[in-house]
This record gives structure tokens, C-alpha cells and sequence, in this order.
């Protein structure tokens, strides 16, 4: 299955972090998407007016998320990794490349860039700038020059009381692709990978700094003692903390009862935070 996205998008930049834009398909694209609005009848003299209301809800839910994040250290901390270049983009979980085939049951999701072929494209077999590799049409960047990353994410698809750390996770994995340390490895206690036991692990201090029960990938209870008794656990935060270097200082300093990367960020850099 192609990507859903194929035209020129709409863009909108976060004040707080120009280069994470909420973003919406072009209608083209958003109407293609959606097959069901053109069973209930409505037709193109329509579709202008229910795609700017579909887009203003969904860029005004994102954007009430990431003002949430702002408002926290730990968010703070995330969002400011996301100040340089390359671009995150954030667009509806309904355009996530792949999902009805490969993710079926997936809340959000974070890419590099995927975009497909034009035809002068496939003529000549020209990939699209800013992509590394092509398949079956669609050209995609590497996780090392990503060109830009794609993270996809809607309030409706989250568990309740769950919005805002869902997107900080994939804003978590955005960081990791950016700084080119992005490496998914074997993790063991219900995590996928590496990865996610990072994001998780983050998603964790943002509840713990609100205040909120703290728990595994399988919605276990942890806390930050039994983190840090896990030497894979420690391992991996440690390389974080000597790759994101002021990603790790940032979130050192969060005031919360789990935060297993300030012990370690103390030991490694030899200060008392």
C-alpha cells in the first residue's frame, strides 16, 4: 500500500518549536482517504467546507497537546530537541503509511520520510530528493539522513487520559531519528525494542512529574528503583545520556518521584542535581 499522502500538504509551525508543524493532507488526499463521506452523500460542492472543519479540529487538538507538553519540564526538554532541522511533521493516524496491512492495532506511529514517485519520477527511476531508498514506488529516507520525520497521532485513538503521552512518545522517537542515534535493539518485559523502552521510560517522568500512577509497557507497576536494578535498563539510559547529551541534562532536572536518568546522568557527569 502507497502512502496516503501524496500532494502538497498544510503546515503549521508550534511557536514554542518552529520545526514540529501540525500538518493536514491536501484535500485531494483527505477525500481519498475517506470513501465513506462520499457513500453518505455529500458531494463536491461540500467537501471545501467539511475538510476546513476536519482540519481545524484536528490541528486544534494537536495543538492543545503540544501546549500541555510545553507546560511541563519534561516536554519542554523533548520539544527542545526539536528546535533544529530536520522538520517533524504531525498528521491524523489515519495517513500513517501501511497501518490497515502492518499495524492494525497501532494508537501512533513515527516514519521518515515516505513520499511517492511521480511519473516523470518512474520514468526515469528518479527518487524524490531528500529519500535514500525505493520500493514498489514509494521512495523513503533513511533513519541516518532523514530528511524529515513523520509522526502520526490522533486524540480519538488514545486511551483516555492517555493524549498527551502519546505524543510525547512519538516526539521521543522523533528526537532519537534526528540525533541519528536511533537503534532498535532486542528489549526484553513486553517491549518491542530498545526504542520504546526509551520512549516509555520518558512517557513515565512526564507522568510522574503530573503526578500519575507510572507503569511497563504491559501497564505493570515500576518504579524507579526497579528500573534502575535492571542492567539493560541502566545500559540504555546511560547511552542516552552520552548521545542526547542536553536532552539527558534537561530531563535530569525534572522534579519527579521516577526519574531513573537523573542518578545516572549525576554519576556519569559528576554533578548534584
Amino acid at each position: 500500500m502507497a502512502p496516503f499522502i501524496t500532494r502538497a500538504i498544510e503546515a503549521t509551525p508550534f511557536s514554542s518549536a518552529p520545526n514540529v508543524l501540525i500538518s493536514y493532507p491536501h484535500i485531494e488526499d483527505w477525500w481519498n482517504r475517506y470513501p465513506e463521506l462520499r457513500r453518505a452523500g455529500w458531494v463536491n460542492r461540500n467537501k471545501e467546507s467539511l475538510y476546513q472543519t476536519y482540519r481545524g479540529v484536528y490541528q486544534d487538538s494537536v495543538l492543545k497537546r503540544l501546549r500541555n507538553l510545553q507546560h511541563s519540564a519534561t516536554g519542554r526538554a523533548v520539544l527542545a530537541e526539536l528546535r533544529a532541522e530536520p522538520s517533524v511533521y504531525i498528521f491524523p493516524l489515519d495517513f500513517v503509511p501501511y497501518v490497515d496491512q502492518a499495524f492494525p492495532g497501532v494508537t501512533a506511529a513515527t516514519f521518515t520520510l515516505r513520499i511517492p514517485q511521480t511519473p516523470r519520477e518512474r520514468a526515469r527511476g528518479i527518487k524524490p530528493p531528500a529519500t535514500d531508498f525505493l520500493e514498489r514506488g514509494v521512495a523513503y529516507a533513511s533513519h541516518d539522513k532523514p530528511g524529515a520525520v513523520d509522526v502520526f497521532y490522533s486524540d480519538e485513538r488514545c486511551d483516555e487520559g492517555e493524549e498527551d503521552e502519546t505524543l510525547l512518545h512519538e516526539l521521543v522517537r522523533a528526537t532519537r531519528v534526528i540525533s541519528g542515534v536511533h537503534h532498535q535493539t532486542l528489549m526484553g518485559g513486553g517491549y518491542f525494542n530498545s526504542e520504546e523502552f526509551l520512549a516509555n521510560t520518558i512517557g513515565m517522568i512526564y507522568r510522574s512529574e503530573n503526578r500519575r500512577p507510572i507503569h511497563d509497557y504491559l501497564h505493570r507497576p515500576i518504579d524507579q528503583a526497579s528500573v534502575l536494578r535492571l542492567p539493560r535498563a541502566r545500559e540504555l539510559i546511560t547511552d542516552l545520556c552520552r548521545r542526547q547529551m542536553s536532552l539527558c541534562n534537561a530531563l535530569a532536572q525534572v522534579k519527579a518521584d521516577f526519574n531513573p536518568i537523573r542518578p545516572i546522568a549525576e554519576k556519569l557527569f559528576r554533578i548534584d542535581l
